[in-house]
């Protein structure tokens, strides 16, 4: 298996975000412009990296380590699952600005 193919499409990273000591909050009403909202998938996919500077690849190293990912995002959950997941867990604020 790639490892992209952990990821389950919930396209919560497309979104704006702020970081919390306790919480990360996603701007469900601020996607990145790339983000298909009937998909849940980017449109320039391929080339994601270059067009959108937000646009941050996840490696084994972020799922185990980075706030900005959800805890219900599937690479959070796979370094969960194999021990590596080193955030403490976080509330997860869906709002709408």
């Amino acid at each position: 298996m790639k490892w992209e193919d952990i990821c389950s499409r919930c396209g919560l990273c497309c979104h704006e975000k702020t970081i919390y000591p306790d919480a990360l909050e996603i701007a469900l009403d601020a996607p990145c412009e790339f983000y298909d909202e009937e998909t849940h998938s980017c449109r320039v996919y391929e080339s994601r990296f270059s067009r959108c500077p937000r646009c941050e690849k996840v490696t084994p190293f972020k799922a185990a380590f980075s706030r900005s990912l959800p805890d219900t995002c599937a690479y959070a959950e796979w370094a969960r699952r194999h021990h590596i997941r080193f955030r403490k867990r976080q509330e997860l604020i869906l709002s709408s600005r």
